[in-house]
């Protein structure tokens, strides 16, 4: 789990800002600063990522989504989580894929093809599982309006948004089977 959020990290991150320097006109500074101010850009970031989650949760715990929560609650929960290890994850897929996908590749694409690039990429269309597609045109939804952020707001935001959102489904996922002592 470490090692796959060292790599989203940087591998994506640093993706995303050479896609930046090169491929756009762009300057760094202004991309981190962004058209709000840094605490209003968390908290939209934090509130965006908090109510995409809990729309997500309403979804995951519909009865007709029963098989994918059972699958998903075995695939997530085979790491040994820890507090500390859901924070790094979440942190490290929002600074990362947010650079990447927002920062990086929704200037060259619009942000609707990035919203939908970035759901396939994490298999969430799916023609032959039609209730994974179901979560996965929700998904592309929030992803839209995570560039939209990103867009009015700024990188902070849907860095915040992203984060915020696994966070929170990483936490109810694995409640309960945390490590004793990791909270």
């Amino acid at each position: 789990m470490w090692i796959l959020g060292w790599i989203t990290l940087l591998g994506f991150g640093l993706a995303g800002l050479a896609l930046v320097y090169f491929f756009q006109e762009q300057q760094l500074a202004a991309l981190w600063a962004g058209n709000w101010s840094f605490s209003a850009q968390l908290l939209a970031g934090a509130m965006t990522g908090f109510l995409g989650a809990q729309l997500s949760r309403w979804l995951i715990l519909r009865p007709f989504f029963r098989q994918e929560r059972v699958r998903y609650h075995k695939l997530i929960n085979q790491w040994n989580w820890s507090a500390r290890g859901i924070v790094f994850i979440s942190f490290c897929a929002g600074l990362g894929e947010e650079m990447f996908f927002r920062a990086g590749l929704q200037p060259l694409l619009g942000l609707w093809p990035t919203a939908v690039v970035f759901v396939l990429i994490h298999g969430y269309l799916n023609p032959f599982n039609w209730r994974i597609s179901v979560y996965g045109l929700l998904m592309v939804g929030l992803i839209g309006i995570f560039g939209h952020l990103y867009e009015q707001a700024g990188i902070l935001s849907a860095i915040t948004a992203h984060a915020v959102f696994d966070a929170v489904l990483l936490f109810w996922i694995t409640s309960g089977r945390l490590r004793p002592g990791s909270n």
